[in-house]
């Protein structure tokens, strides 16, 4: 019994001790205006570390990041999605999946379209990447997420689809897939 309450007594110092580390960094972060929290900690942890799956940062800015719910709530639905990467290429049937997941889902920033080939095996991309032909996306939303990976399931113009654990939505135009 003893003993439990001292484990149970050292995690309560522990989470503690976390949280503080959070406040800390989020305050040092807010005087600095180095990093954009968007008033989340974990935007603050995460700030500028990469995504291997990607190939690109994290955080790469959007101008999304600095918006409130309300906001990002209240923006037309043909302004919901922000390109940080070329956009011509991208084939009509993905564009058209990205607005119906912007208008239900709420603002996206598309952070990868094209890859040349010695980008992709930089990162570790397939040999046969749909990035290679400008035929995959790879985007976050800004908003609620729930039912997404069914939506895309679903949806006769997605091939492939996959939800990395970063959180970033990858689509194609290939064949009915995930991994």
């Amino acid at each position: 019994m003893r003993f439990t309450q001292s484990l149970n007594f050292t995690r309560h110092k522990l989470a503690i001790l976390f949280l503080t580390f959070i406040a800390v960094t989020t305050a040092t972060s807010a005087q600095s205006g180095a990093l954009n929290t968007n008033g989340n900690p974990w935007h603050a942890l995460t700030n500028g570390l990469m995504d291997h799956d990607h190939g690109h940062l994290l955080r790469e800015p959007s101008p999304f990041d600095d918006m409130s719910a309300v906001q990002l709530a209240a923006l037309p639905k043909g302004r919901r999605i922000h390109f940080n990467a070329p956009s011509k290429c991208v084939p009509a049937r993905l564009k058209s999946v990205l607005q119906n997941v912007a208008a239900k889902y709420g603002p996206i920033t598309v952070n990868s379209t094209v890859r040349s080939s010695k980008k992709n095996r930089k990162i570790g991309g397939k040999k046969r990447s749909w990035h290679l032909r400008c035929a995959a996306v790879d985007f976050r939303v800004h908003a609620g997420t729930k039912g997404l990976l069914s939506y895309l399931r679903k949806n006769k113009n997605v091939g492939g689809y996959k939800r990395y654990k970063s959180g970033f939505y990858h689509i194609d135009i290939g064949p009915k897939r995930t991994w």
